[in-house]
């Protein structure tokens, strides 16, 4: 990528979820900005976040949900998408929202408000979107430019070691956590999420820390950063789009008003285990099935997790509480993990997790007991250990709970090949491909301009913190 010296044009270019209203005044021309009279807050930080918000929930992640069975592509570009045909053209905009749309104009954002009386709540938020974008976006690349972005000296920037990018962007997060503590905890509408509550970022700070210490394995550190996460639904990272004109909507809903007809969820794996796998006496589905099941040829039929308004969620409790689950049994703690995992079933139960369309649909979550996971329970029919049967469960539920994001895709590459016992393995796409995607191609555009981009390496070669 060259860097250039005011991004702000090219977030413009980013925005599938923007608006006129949510985005008023970004649309400014960046070179009539100066110091003394720029409010970053009007212009900087809502663009900020929808480029996050398209990096989370945009192309990429609908990609790596058909790849990892969560939905399928019925024809043309997303049939052959899906059957693992990607170019480098295809990355083209994540690559543009996050080094254009979020990294430099979050860098760009922490300057000019050095010297304002929010600075330290600008610095403190701004951090946490760009770990959570770089974060993504090196477990979805591999190695990626991180420590000679947005440098004006160097045009061609290195692409860091995924591992080194992991870690700096703990030290990110530690940073932001550092200034959201001492900011001053006032107001700013202009945060779409939060509104500036540093307490709330503090916690969504935490669960990405685990998130990062989850893709590394390091599941002891994962477990006491969830512990001070997001443990409650009113501290998750959700943006719910006001659906006001185009392009403010759903990208769900966005994507099947555009290409109708071109993505499905009738008949993919998590269909096939939502209707028939996971029903038992303590568990009934057919509620977040309803609501998961969308009408890929006509967006205005969607009621349920792709209509127009629904909550896009980027860091959640789901997320949180499945990492304690997890981490717990790890680490010996099988009855701390039953536990953490009832918390999400009594969630579930209790209705709030996602709105039950059809009155008439079965929700049924009642808690699991150790003997449900001994051998000849009812969740281990198969005979494995104890604590594997357990394992394996809450990763079925990170992989439905994970619906619309990521978090199947970097279960399947993290545990696919090493603990096939407990991972959810999906058939696949296409009858000549026996191996699972495990990488992106890095953008077209940043092969072409950037003398230092690597080698294309496939999509099935592994990444380092998977190998």
């Amino acid at each position: 990528m060259k860097n250039i010296k005011y991004a702000a044009l090219s977030l413009l270019l980013v925005f599938s979820v923007g608006c006129e209203k949510v985005v008023e005044g970004i649309n400014d021309n960046p070179n009539e900005i100066s110091s003394d009279s720029f409010e970053a807050g009007v212009l900087l930080l809502k663009g900020i976040e929808l480029a996050n918000i398209s990096v989370q929930a945009g192309h990429q992640t609908r990609i790596s949900g058909m790849w990892a069975g969560h939905t399928r592509g019925l024809i043309l570009l997303y049939k052959s998408l899906a059957e693992y045909n990607i170019s480098a053209e295809e990355s083209n905009n994540v690559w543009q929202n996050a080094y254009q749309g979020v990294v430099k104009q979050a860098r760009m954002l922490r300057q000019q408000t050095a010297t304002s009386p929010k600075a330290k709540q600008y610095s403190g938020i701004t951090k946490v979107l760009e770990a959570n974008t770089l974060g993504t976006m090196a477990s979805l690349f591999g190695d990626i430019p991180y420590t000679e972005v947005a440098k004006e000296e160097v045009a061609d920037p290195k692409f860091d070691n995924q591992k080194f990018v992991f870690a700096q962007l703990q030290l990110l997060l530690d940073e932001a956590i550092t200034d959201l503590g001492a900011a001053p905890n006032t107001a700013i509408p202009e945060d779409l999420m939060f509104a500036g509550n540093t307490q709330k970022w503090i916690k969504v700070a935490r669960t990405l820390k685990a998130r990062l210490y989850m893709y590394t394995r390091e599941y002891d550190k994962a477990y006491q950063e969830a512990l001070l996460g997001v443990l409650v639904t009113t501290d998750a990272l959700v943006f719910t789009p006001p659906a006001i004109g185009n392009g403010s909507q759903n990208l769900n809903y966005k994507m099947i008003n555009q290409r109708g007809g071109y993505w499905g969820f009738t008949g993919s794996h998590l269909d096939n285990l939502l209707g028939k796998g996971r029903n038992n006496a303590k568990t009934q589905e057919n509620a977040r099935l309803s609501y998961y099941r969308f009408d890929g040829a006509s967006a205005t039929n969607n009621k349920g997790i792709a209509a127009i308004n629904t909550p896009m969620t980027l860091v959640g409790l789901e997320e949180n509480l499945l990492i304690l689950a997890e981490t717990a049994v790890r680490a010996g703690k099988t009855a701390e993990g039953i536990v953490q995992l009832n918390k999400l079933r009594a969630y579930l139960a209790g209705g709030r997790a996602f709105i039950k369309l059809n009155a008439a649909d079965a929700l049924k979550y009642d808690a699991y007991v150790l003997a449900d996971f001994e051998k000849g329970g009812m969740e281990n029919l198969d005979g494995i250990p104890t604590d594997r049967a357990l394992l394996r469960e809450i990763i079925e539920e990170r992989y439905v709970s994970g619906f619309t994001s990521s978090m199947a895709f970097d279960d399947l590459r993290r545990l696919g090949s090493k603990e096939k016992d407990i991972a959810v393995l999906p058939p696949f796409n296409s009858a000549t491909i026996k191996q699972y995607p495990q990488r992106f191609i890095v953008a077209q555009s940043e092969l072409s301009a950037n003398q230092n981009a690597p080698k294309d390496a496939g999509i099935f070669s592994v990444t380092e913190v998977n190998k």
